[in-house]
């Protein structure tokens, strides 16, 4: 596989290791992260064996040199973290979580209530997770590159993730953590009642779609209130998470306080969380970029005070994270400055980088 010659050539570009993938015909050699030695030639067909040992003979290198027609070839791909996704979400529970909560979202789409006990099972096994799993790791689940037709229930756990944090960062009970946890599971229930061609059209929706779309939140409180378990205070909430506090919001047009304060936690997490996730009319967002719009209040109506203590406590848990740089390169997140926090300085190869938008953040990636 590894030529035993020598090369040197300026015709190269620097790429992380991430973007080789299974089942990639090389159309042209792969160099080791210095251009000097040759690791495997044009022609081969790549497997998982066969990238793991470009691994060990890069010296574990993240980064790797290739030419620039392979180069372009690799990032129309998009790096393949697949498989790395799927195995720390196993490790952190947050896969067993993902799967209870689809079977619940399913329950209720097929009669129309959330099953009480099943919930509260559910949101017991996410504070758990949430008490012994580093913040860093769950982020590394909740900004993922995950698939769209899994938005649903993945939005789910990652609300209430979110909203369990934040609960965390207000110095909250763990009765109220609970409740906001929960409150997270349950929010978008009623979007099991919206027709698929709306919940996942290809495209931004239509004003009419758009309409429809807005029912989710009072389906939300009709379903929650079939079951009598629930209190009317979180059934509220989930009526009126998309409530704004300068009442542009839906679906009562209530403003500044008359918001339940649990709807104005999640507001802040649903929008993060759909502005950092795969949608199936538009690609997910790195969340320094979206961590600025919160920060600027390019999401009118959110409240403040709370976006405040999001945008505060958010990136202390982004340190240290690796990110995929938009030439291709993976780094590692060393300091956000609060007052540039699109463009955190990172380390690549040794090397500290101050991000700007020639060279920025694309995405997280997760590490061997």
């Amino acid at each position: 596989m590894v030529s035993q010659s020598y090369f040197q050539t300026n015709d190269l570009t620097t790429i992380s290791i991430e973007y080789l993938y299974a089942g990639l015909v090389l159309q042209d050699d792969v160099y080791n992260y210095e251009g000097t030695l040759l690791l495997i030639a044009r022609g081969n067909t790549l497997n998982d064996n066969l990238i793991d040992q470009l691994k060990k003979f890069n010296n574990s290198e993240k980064n790797i040199k290739v030419s620039a027609r392979l180069y372009k070839k690799l990032i129309e791909a998009g790096a393949p973290q697949r498989d790395k996704q799927l195995n720390l979400e196993n490790e952190t529970g947050y896969t067993e979580v993902k799967n209870q909560t689809k079977n619940m979202l399913k329950i209720a789409e097929i009669t129309s209530q959330v099953p009480y006990e099943q919930v509260c099972d559910i949101g017991k096994l996410a504070m758990e997770r949430l008490e012994i799993t580093e913040p860093a790791l769950l982020f590394q689940c909740i900004n993922g590159n995950n698939e769209v037709d899994e938005y649903l229930y993945r939005h789910s756990i990652n609300v209430a993730v979110l909203n369990g944090l934040i609960g965390k960062w207000l110095g909250m009970s763990t009765e109220d953590i609970n409740d906001l946890v929960i409150l997270g599971l349950v929010h978008d229930v009623g979007k099991t009642k919206i027709p698929q061609d709306i919940l996942y059209s290809p495209e931004k929706l239509s004003d009419d779609g758009f309409e429809a779309m807005k029912k989710h939140a009072r389906f939300s409180y009709d379903i929650l209130k079939n079951n009598n378990k629930f209190s009317e205070e979180l059934c509220a909430a989930a009526l009126h998470h998309h409530e704004r506090m300068n009442g542009s919001g839906y679906p009562d047009a209530l403003s500044a306080e008359s918001i339940p304060f649990y709807s104005r936690i999640t507001a802040i997490s649903d929008v993060y969380d759909a502005m950092t996730s795969n949608r199936s009319y538009k690609n997910a967002q790195n969340p320094f970029s979206v961590l600025k719009q919160l920060k600027e209040e390019q999401f009118w109506g959110l409240d403040i005070r709370l976006v405040n203590l999001f945008t505060e406590n958010m990136p202390r848990e982004l340190i240290g994270q690796s990110v995929l740089m938009s030439n291709g390169i993976a780094g590692i997140v060393r300091h956000i400055n609060e007052r540039n926090i699109e463009f955190p300085i990172v380390e690549v190869n040794g090397e500290i980088i101050t991000t700007d938008s020639s060279l920025h953040c694309v995405s997280m990636i997760i590490d061997d």
